[in-house]
């Protein structure tokens, strides 16, 4: 009778070890096809990554192009094609296209900001903003001493010093959120110099706040101008609040282009970047550009 209880418990002491060896040999299984996944998806991860760095280098190939029917035009429109099992998508504009945050007016920021969703009254803040910040003096409709007070007890005070150096000195401007800076980081810059963005480069954003037209209009105009050939030498950019004639159409560029390059794999691993460029005005020895900023979080489509 003791004998066989013995051999009973010894009987349940095996069930129960075979039990915990199996659930170990489960949990290392798991963790192993975990790890292997991840090591797969970091592998495609780096693959897309050099695929999107690979259209920065094809849009240079295209801006530098020798003759204009291999030239890339800088207008927004996507150029796509295949690297390494990857889809790229490359769309380049200038930068004269854009809302330069150094020299725009205060009207034009406020157009910018109210296209972009914001109220009158929010707007004419945010464009007030702008122009204090950069040194300028603001708006009627926002009193210096309440913004100088506002800037003084807001975010990078100690900044409120110059020129905007980069974009992303908006997102810490005060009356600033994260959705509103999505929405308009990618129609503005710091280098283009002019007081009025160019309409042949211009996005929907942009084009919308130039002739105070919707959004969906501009973004008719601008898809039209981007399945339209371009022309050298045009540009036909109007100061702020100006009757513009006539379809738009998009010359060959500048000197700095803002490059937004996506790769997707195949498994929808998705890597990309936004680089603004200074293009090398000669060849030979020369470094073909220089990177006057870069982002390598894009994996969105161009603006």
């Amino acid at each position: 009778m003791r004998r066989r209880r013995q051999n009973g418990a010894a009987l349940l002491l095996v069930l129960w070890v075979t039990v915990l060896l199996a659930a170990l040999l489960m949990g290392v299984a798991a963790a192993s096809r975990s790890h292997s996944e991840a090591a797969l998806y970091g592998a495609q991860r780096v693959r897309a990554e050099l695929a999107a760095e690979a259209g920065l280098a094809h849009a240079v190939a295209g801006l530098r192009a020798p003759t204009i029917a291999q030239q890339w035009v800088p207008d927004g429109r996507p150029y796509s094609f295949a690297f390494d099992g990857a889809k790229v998508t490359v769309a380049v504009i200038d930068v004269n296209g854009m809302v330069d945050l150094n020299a725009a007016s205060p009207e034009l920021l406020r157009s910018l900001f109210q296209v972009a969703g914001v109220d009158a009254s929010g707007a004419a803040q945010m464009a007030d903003t702008i122009s204090a910040w950069r040194g300028g003096a603001p708006g009627a409709n926002f009193g210096s001493r309440l913004l100088a007070g506002r800037l003084s007890a807001g975010r990078g005070a100690a900044q409120v010093r110059g020129p905007f150096r980069s974009i992303d000195q908006l997102a810490r401007l005060p009356g600033m959120n994260a959705a509103l800076y999505d929405r308009i980081e990618r129609a503005v810059t710091v280098y283009s110099g002019r007081n009025f963005p160019d309409a042949s480069y211009a996005g929907p954003l942009v084009l919308a706040s130039l002739r105070g037209i919707d959004a969906r209009q501009a973004e008719t105009l601008v898809q039209q101008r981007r399945h339209s050939p371009a022309q050298r030498g045009a540009g036909n950019g109007q100061a702020f609040g100006a009757v513009a004639n006539g379809p738009l159409v998009a010359g060959y560029g500048g000197v700095v282009e803002r490059v937004f390059s996506v790769a997707e794999m195949p498994d929808g691993t998705r890597a990309g970047l936004d680089a603004t460029l200074r293009l090398a005005l000669t060849g030979g020895r020369a470094r073909p550009y220089k990177v006057l900023d870069w982002r390598g979080d894009f994996t969105t489509s161009a603006p």
